[in-house]
């Protein structure tokens, strides 16, 4: 398969309020963490990376994010806000017809980095285009076709059905970003190169 545009696949880490926890809720997050890979339009390898931590200014860090990211708020205290760190992911990311995005839960991911954009007046729309894969409905085709039960399934869970591993890191942002580039590899080359 051959794409038109290299594919940036990104997951975010991100912080919300005590009551929302667990929740998602993109309009009470902020982003603690931007980790993202860009695969090649032919090959689709791995050709580079971006990794950078957030120090959130609407919310704290709080203990039940901390245990599921291992991102403390020490970690993020020297670390530069969205305001900063923004600029220079979407600088990374490039123009928008240079790449497509995706994300394991494109649902989440994308519109909350949208959001923080907006938050931030960082010129999302240059950048990124409209569409987005979302690399959940990908791994269930896969599974559906190979004969696995699809619903309900976390991205670890996903990677050991396809066989993948599970030698990522979970919950850290650059590593599930690497973890989702290996199910669009194994859907379209049969096997993870990451």
């Amino acid at each position: 398969m051959r794409y038109t545009t290299d594919i940036v696949v990104i997951d975010l880490e991100a912080t919300c309020p005590v009551e929302d926890q667990g929740n998602n809720t993109i309009e009470r997050s902020s982003i603690i963490e931007i980790g993202a890979v860009r695969l090649d339009r032919r090959s689709l390898e791995v050709v580079d990376s971006f990794s950078e931590l957030v120090r959130p200014e609407r919310f704290p860090i709080v203990p039940f994010i901390t245990e599921i990211t291992n991102i403390s708020p020490e970690m993020v205290a020297d670390k530069d806000t969205f305001a900063r760190v923004g600029p220079r992911f979407l600088q990374w990311y490039g123009p928008r017809n240079k790449a497509i995005i995706a994300a394991f839960g494109a649902y989440y991911d994308i519109p909350l980095l949208r959001k923080e954009c907006d938050e931030y007046q960082l010129d999302y729309k240059s950048h990124i285009a409209g569409g987005a894969f979302d690399l959940r409905a990908v791994a269930t085709a896969w599974l559906a076709t190979h004969n696995h039960r699809t619903s309900g399934l976390s991205l670890g869970s996903i990677l050991r059905k396809m066989e993948i591993g599970d030698h990522f890191k979970a919950h850290r942002a650059v590593e599930d970003a690497r973890a989702a580039a290996a199910v669009l590899q194994v859907f379209h080359l049969g096997r993870a190169l990451t």
